[in-house]
């Protein structure tokens, strides 16, 4: 028993003494790489002066990846569902289409009804506004694209969704020409 004991006590001594470090490279931005330390002018300044050590380390920000997130692949085999190669951040776009667009005004608002069809196999999330210019290109106004439950992020399931917009504006626009446009800081992209 005895033995047994000494034995477990080695092992625990091996391990405590060995331990785990965990690297990992954080960036300050005060010690950036984009800034140079400037060399000491003397050896007698760098015995006098304290090193600095209230910089405080700062956990590194993790970013979520998809699900099908892969650090080995290269740029050339990053392929959607339906094998297509993702070109970009517009990839998605090419799957949606926008159909019966409608512009109307009733008791003074004016309103667009749509719909959008995703021929994606799984639901697209994004933002679409709709965009009036006037001949000098100056935006006349401006409103978001929302679902029939008023969500303004749009998740659109395989096939058409409908979507309408409350444009906020004193002129007709009933006889313009309108764009629609993604945000791309929301994004064009599959619903995980």
């Amino acid at each position: 028993m005895n033995r047994l004991a000494l034995i477990a006590a080695a092992v625990l001594a091996a391990l405590i003494f060995t331990g785990c470090v965990n690297k990992a490279p954080v960036i300050h931005s005060e010690t950036g790489p984009s800034r140079t330390p400037t060399p000491a002018a003397t050896e007698e300044a760098e015995r006098t002066t304290p090193p600095e050590t209230d910089i405080t380390p700062e956990p590194a920000e993790v970013t979520p990846q998809p699900a099908d997130y892969n650090p080995n692949r290269t740029r050339t085999d990053v392929k959607d569902a339906l094998g297509r190669i993702i070109s970009g951040p517009e990839h998605y776009t090419r799957y949606l289409s926008f159909r019966t667009m409608l512009v109307y005004e009733e008791d003074q608002d004016t309103f667009l009804d749509g719909t959008i069809r995703n021929d994606y196999s799984r639901p697209i999330t994004c933002a679409v506004d709709v965009v009036y210019y006037d001949d000098e290109g100056a935006e006349l106004a401006r409103a978001r694209l929302q679902t029939r439950d008023g969500q303004y992020l749009l998740v659109l399931e395989p096939g058409n969704t409908v979507v309408y917009a409350h444009i906020l504006t004193d002129i007709t626009l009933t006889e313009r020409e309108y764009e629609l446009e993604y945000d791309m800081d929301v994004g064009v992209r599959p619903l995980n």
